[in-house]
């Protein structure tokens, strides 16, 4: 597989919209963030259109479901039912788009959630259980991202109990560089082809800044050559926040995969 053909790039839906133009000169590959205003404030006919939009210029897509104020593991049971409609709306939307994956959030903060932690994952399988049911019906991909965790731990006790083909792990590189307390290589040696998809943006370590492949200190050339060796097939998600950021990733991204795979040719 070359890696280049399975760039994606991270966009509010809205983008559809507000940047048509430059989705159409580059006819980038698509993550779709669909936040819970979009599920709100869109009808059905603004998703067709979106749609038609995504299949006149041929470019696959991803969702990436809401995370802001998603709690899938909340004691309170109003709560998690809020949680549940916005996941299972976002299954509702991707029988229409045919998503190639979709990424969740856990949810999980070590600080609160360390506390009552079995309690709140069995709450959580509440919701992780409606999300499969659905999802095995429609036949979608979906995967589980590390955000704060600390290790592989928590992300391994879903997939263990989730326990299915199509749940796999969306590795996020910048989160790993701030949160994780482990190394890159344990993670794509502990999960390996489960990995999905990779996102993809930079930091230097204190925060969690989303800036461009190249303007922090996360080594991308270890990182492709884990992809390359343990999950080649995975989707990469470019996850700069501006647009100048993004382009600016585009194009760094590209120039390190050519040199990984040249430094890969010399060493066979």
């Amino acid at each position: 597989m070359d890696l280049k053909k399975n760039i994606f790039i991270s966009v509010p839906i809205d983008y559809l919209k507000k940047e048509r133009e430059l989705i159409a000169k580059y006819r980038f590959n698509l993550e779709l963030k669909i936040f819970s205003n979009h599920l709100d404030q869109y009808s059905l006919r603004n998703y067709l259109e979106f749609k038609k939009f995504l299949d006149d210029f041929n470019i696959r897509c991803t969702f990436h479901a809401p995370f802001i104020n998603m709690d899938p593991g909340s004691f309170d049971r109003k709560i998690r039912k809020v949680v549940e409609d916005r996941y299972l709306k976002v299954l509702d939307l991707a029988c229409l788009f045919k998503p190639e994956n979709i990424v969740y959030h856990t949810g999980y903060f070590e600080v609160i959630h360390s506390w009552f932690y079995y309690r709140w994952i069995d709450e959580s399988m509440k919701t992780w259980n409606r999300v499969l049911n659905f999802a095995k019906k429609i036949d979608q991909k979906f995967s589980l991202e590390n955000v704060f965790d600390p290790d592989t731990s928590n992300i391994e006790i879903f997939l263990d109990r989730i326990n299915s083909e199509i749940c796999g792990l969306c590795f996020d590189v910048g989160h790993h560089n701030v949160y994780s307390k482990e190394p890159m290589e344990k993670w794509f040696e502990k999960f390996k082809n489960k990995i999905f998809e990779v996102h993809i943006h930079d930091n230097d370590g204190t925060f969690d800044w989303h800036r461009a492949v190249g303007e922090g200190k996360i080594d991308f050339y270890k990182l492709f050559k884990l992809i390359i060796k343990y999950t080649p097939n995975a989707i990469l998600t470019l996850e700069a926040h501006t647009k100048e950021k993004m382009l600016n990733s585009y194009k760094n991204t590209l120039k390190i995969i050519e040199e990984v795979y040249e430094s890969s040719n010399s060493e066979s």
